[in-house]
């Protein structure tokens, strides 16, 4: 009981609960749908060492220094994309042995948190930002790079500084650019339509997986009220769950892939680690 007395932890128990749920109905809906094992063992694969990492990661106390560091391997990984092989033209994958990793779904959350705590105030999270979301608009992948725009707001919008405003200008027109990048990869039944298949097998499982994929960015938003990383980690969030209503992209959690399971983990891990009473921003 004493490990989940502090607010961090209990943003990592509330947290394991819900992408639990929403991997569980995921994992349940492919299995009675006849989805071979291989695509469902790696979700609760990445759930289980995603659970470990973040309580290794929350009893840590991370340093600017650190917050820099995870920004700019979060654009040196997501630049490695562009020279991997990719799909159709589409290049948001590299190959680790058998395994396909969606670069941008594994780093993106942690990286939203460190641009946040560097702030708009640091020369340098305006130009990550800027540069990762051009990487975004070449592979092309719209729903993360308009979600990325969106979650830098929560930190650059505040500030009201000349050079903030020419970033707010810079990354919301390459967001719009990767909205007309053609995208020809047709969309893969449990990856994109995961919620219609779970509704195709009872309604409740696909209102469990609903219900769990919106309570994440409300617990995350609700965590810290005020601070920048919160909010930009919950408007991330937000964006990549609704976005599946407007086009074929992956259900977060609920579709077939480790990348979003282990991802978020990591994105919420980092949140958490700055609630320990630390850290100020």
């Amino acid at each position: 009981m004493a490990f989940f007395a502090r607010a961090d932890r209990r943003l990592l128990a509330a947290f394991a609960a819900l992408s639990l749920a929403a991997v569980a109905t995921g994992v349940l809906t492919m299995v009675l749908t006849g989805i071979p094992a291989v695509r469902w063992i790696p979700n609760i694969a990445a759930w289980l060492v995603g659970g470990v990492a973040a309580i290794a990661i929350v009893r840590t106390t991370p340093r600017p220094r650190i917050w820099f560091a995870i920004a700019c391997a979060g654009v040196l990984l997501l630049a490695a994309t562009l020279a991997a092989p990719g799909q159709m033209d589409v290049h948001r994958w590299i190959a680790i042995g058998p395994v396909q990793v969606n670069i941008a779904a594994l780093v993106l959350p942690a990286v939203v948190v460190a641009l946040a705590k560097l702030g708009s105030a640091h020369r340098a999270p305006p130009i990550l930002a800027t540069v990762l979301i051009a990487i975004l608009a070449l592979q092309p992948d719209a729903s993360q790079a308009i979600a990325l725009a969106l979650a830098c707001l929560a930190w650059l919008l505040p500030a009201r500084t000349p050079s903030g405003w020419a970033a707010i200008g810079s990354i919301g027109g390459l967001a719009g650019l990767s909205l007309m990048q053609p995208d020809p990869l047709l969309p893969v039944a449990e990856v994109e339509q995961i919620i219609g298949l779970a509704g195709s097998i009872h309604v409740a499982l696909s209102a469990v997986a609903l219900t769990a994929l919106i309570g994440l960015p409300v617990l995350v938003r609700r965590s810290r009220p005020g601070g920048a990383a919160a909010m930009s980690l919950a408007i991330y969030m937000a964006a990549i769950i609704v976005a599946p209503m407007f086009g074929w992209f992956p259900v977060p959690l609920v579709g077939a892939g480790m990348s979003f399971v282990l991802g978020l983990w990591l994105g919420a891990a980092l949140l958490a680690a700055t609630l320990n009473g630390s850290e100020t921003r």
